[in-house]
């Protein structure tokens, strides 16, 4: 009977019952869009730090993370990608020799951090031969090709097949330096890979390092789904001599981030909640100022108060299952969308690589998330009902029936 009474009541002031209805909507449609569009800036960046960065893990000398001291090198390196490799949650792995050094051109020099790569592995492993936005990878010149990032030759002003002297010190503390070709230009989202990283063959890089068939890091990828963290943990059992991180590790910031902008989620859904909140009570408060003499007549003839408490309660709950649903089509159907298609932010891509995020962001959420907000305007459409209950049950009877 309550449930009947709630309901018709609802619909009796059908333009009032729509606003809330449409605040619901909008409501459950900005959480659902503003949590997948922030979202994907954090996905997006963490991804891309991941495919072209550290990878899911690493694995180093103890003593190399310190200072990058080329002496120490890995031990039996090939040895150590045969044992990580019997991991089932092992995807990919490659080998690289790394050194600190300098980068001239006839115009200009910088400090970089040169890599050596195995160009095969190196693909499978970070995508390296998809950043190429000129020339090729590794394949163009004949003897000592090098990759290097766009900004990083926008400072040497080199192009393809430009010469280029990489200097740096050997095993033995010697200076070093040899002549290469500049084989192709990166693109990437990585303010690191753009502005201060230098590829080349690791074969090349280790015999002028005077350390043949060294290697200073192995990095691998993992099958989707995997817990990297805790495999981390389980191959630094397995390996107790070397040094064995995950992406989070790696990069702490990445952690940051993540928390940082859980931290700014939960703020726009409080925003939302609270502005939600006040529309609800505002509205359902009218309601009942508007029906005191009806709640009176209807205490008089024996209505309890917890009755009319009740009651008061199922019309916002009522109204919340209409704007719910609706709401989390909207909200379902655009977040969708906006994933297949993805949000164009070209015009502002020298400001978003700035910071290491792509331009083109692609907002998802999870069912748990849709869920979470869902969840979410309930409770609130509830407690913003609770004071307009309250007033409603405080009304005296004889006083409410002859109320103007």
């Amino acid at each position: 009977m309550l449930t009947r009474i709630a309901w018709r009541n609802i619909w009796r002031n059908k333009g009032r019952s729509a606003v809330v209805v449409g605040a619901m909507i909008v409501g459950i449609w900005a959480l659902s869009f503003g949590g997948s569009f922030m979202r994907s800036f954090l996905t997006g960046y963490i991804a891309s730090s991941i495919k072209h960065e550290t990878s899911n893990g690493q694995v180093h000398h103890p003593e190399f993370a310190k200072d990058q001291d080329i002496n120490f090198t890995l031990r039996n390196p090939d040895s150590l990608v045969q044992e990580i490799e019997k991991n089932p949650a092992i995807k990919d792995i490659c080998e690289r020799s790394i050194v600190n050094g300098m980068i001239s051109s006839s115009r200009q020099a910088t400090g970089v951090e040169i890599i050596g790569v195995d160009p095969e592995d190196e693909s499978r492993v970070t995508e390296l031969n998809s950043l190429i936005i000129d020339g090729a990878y590794f394949t163009n010149v004949s003897s000592n090709p090098v990759l290097v990032g766009e900004k990083l030759a926008e400072k040497l002003k080199v192009g393809i097949k430009s010469k280029v002297v990489l200097t740096f010190q050997d095993v033995d503390g010697n200076i070093t330096a040899a002549r290469f070709r500049v084989a192709g230009i990166i693109h990437a989202s990585s303010v690191q890979i753009n502005e201060a990283t230098a590829y080349v063959i690791r074969t090349d890089l280790n015999t002028l390092l005077g350390l043949p068939g060294a290697a200073h890091e192995i990095a691998f990828t993992t099958v989707e789904g995997t817990d990297d963290a805790n495999l981390t943990k389980v191959l630094s059992e397995q390996l107790p001599d070397d040094k064995i991180e995950y992406w989070g590790e790696l990069s702490p910031g990445l952690i940051f981030m993540q928390q940082w902008m859980g931290a700014s989620l939960q703020m726009l859904i409080v925003i939302i909640m609270l502005a939600l909140a006040f529309g609800i009570v505002n509205t359902m408060l009218m309601a009942v100022l508007e029906r005191i003499r009806e709640l009176g007549v209807l205490m008089a003839l024996g209505m309890s108060r917890g009755r009319i408490f009740i009651m008061i309660m199922f019309e916002t709950i009522f109204l919340s299952t209409v704007g719910g649903p609706l709401g989390l089509i909207i909200g379902y159907s655009t977040v969708s969308y906006l994933n297949e298609r993805g949000i164009d932010l070209r015009n502002y891509s020298e400001g978003l690589e700035a910071f290491g995020y792509d331009s083109i962001l692609y907002p998802s959420l999870h069912a748990i998330d849709y869920l979470q907000i869902v969840i979410g305007v309930l409770v609130t459409a509830c407690l913003a009902s609770l004071y307009p209950a309250w007033k409603a049950i405080r009304l005296e009877p004889v006083q409410a029936i002859h109320t103007i």
